[in-house]
């Protein structure tokens, strides 16, 4: 089974797929399971309302280097693909053991669709991506869609009986 090709054009399309997904159940491709795509994409989604955690040195500076070479380029590619490459680094503290019990696949989920409601309402300040740099909250949305399109894209919803 191959992943879905998956575009969202809404914060409410991400969470309609969530609880579609939770609802009917799913076939996973890649390695990751609803609970812990839910996780990744929520520490995410928060970094730009609350702030990005801190990286060691030689990671900053590499990231920093990218955004200044790349960055602005690697946003406009992935916002318009809403896919990324499989396997691309990520920050330790935003991967996630698998959850096995549907009841904290539903936290998990909870606390997705709490955080695309918040994202929906912010009108604060946003904090610079590490990598894209300084983003338009327009832009903001453009960069989560994609984000959560591509790690939902490997989870594929079971034909209801």
């Amino acid at each position: 089974m191959q992943r879905r090709n998956l575009r969202f054009s809404a914060l409410t399309d991400v969470k309609a797929d969530l609880l579609n997904l939770h609802t009917n159940r799913y076939t996973k491709t890649g390695k990751w399971d609803l609970s812990q795509v839910s996780e990744h994409v929520s520490d995410w989604m928060s970094f730009p309302m609350d702030g990005f955690p801190k990286m060691p040195l030689i990671v900053k500076l590499l990231i920093g280097t990218m955004r200044v070479t790349r960055g602005r380029a690697l946003y406009e590619k992935f916002a318009e693909h809403q896919r990324m490459r499989i396997g691309q680094p990520t920050m330790p503290q935003t991967l996630h053991l698998p959850n096995t019990a549907l009841v904290g696949e539903l936290q998990s989920i909870n606390r997705f669709i709490n955080l695309i409601d918040r994202l929906a309402d912010f009108r604060g300040p946003l904090h610079p991506s590490p990598l894209f740099g300084a983003l338009t909250y327009e832009e903001l949305v453009a960069l989560q869609l994609a984000h959560s399109a591509h790690h939902l894209s490997f989870l594929v919803p079971l034909e209801r009986q």
